[in-house]
């Protein structure tokens, strides 16, 4: 089947390989901002897609067969809740991301991430986020996570991985602490 992309009002679909869709609603294409290049490569992404039989979240890591560009994430030195590192607020965002020494950049990559959700329509789902790259676990102060545990194992993530920083999509870099920056968003498991 060939991949089509529909546009509804403000909402942007893609066909996926088994004849479903995803939508990109209004507000994920705003969020996407924080994402460049990523939009030029929904439509062939989406297109490798399976729906999963039984509806549930998707977390997928498709390989496009070609370089589309760099890794928006480094591994770093792994820290401690405490310590110092560097920060920056992206386009979007309410809270601020670690992020690497200004000047690192991420290796070339063929993949893209897509997460989606399940729409209220059979065989439709809503696009949550996409980034060229690999997965990646959420921001320790994503209000989603659940579970202490789940926050753990984000916060272990991100005390050994930081974002690449682009200034096109964010703002000045400044020092602060994962403990600072977890206790302004008000975490609950703190």
């Amino acid at each position: 089947m060939q991949n089509a992309e529909l546009n509804t009002l403000d909402t942007k679909q893609y066909r996926t390989a088994c004849g479903g869709t995803i939508n990109i609603p209004q507000q994920t294409q705003h969020h996407l901002n924080a994402h460049p290049n990523v939009v030029e490569h929904l439509h062939a992404a989406i297109g490798k897609i399976h729906l999963p039989v039984v509806r549930k979240k998707i977390e997928e890591e498709i390989d496009t067969g070609r370089p589309i560009g760099r890794s928006g994430v480094v591994k770093t030195a792994p820290i401690q809740i405490g310590d110092q590192a560097l920060f920056s607020l992206r386009a979007n965002r309410k809270l601020p991301s670690r992020v690497a020494n200004i000047g690192e950049f991420g290796e070339e990559t063929s993949r893209i991430v897509v997460v989606a959700r399940p729409n209220l329509v059979e065989n439709q789902y809503d696009l949550i986020t996409a980034w060229i790259g690999t997965l990646a676990r959420k921001e320790p102060w994503d209000g989603s996570i659940a579970e202490r545990r789940e926050f753990q194992e984000c916060l272990r993530f991100w005390s050994s991985t930081a974002l690449v920083y682009d200034p096109t999509v964010m703002g000045p870099v400044f020092e602060s602490s994962w403990k600072d920056i977890l206790t302004q968003g008000k975490s609950r498991f703190l």
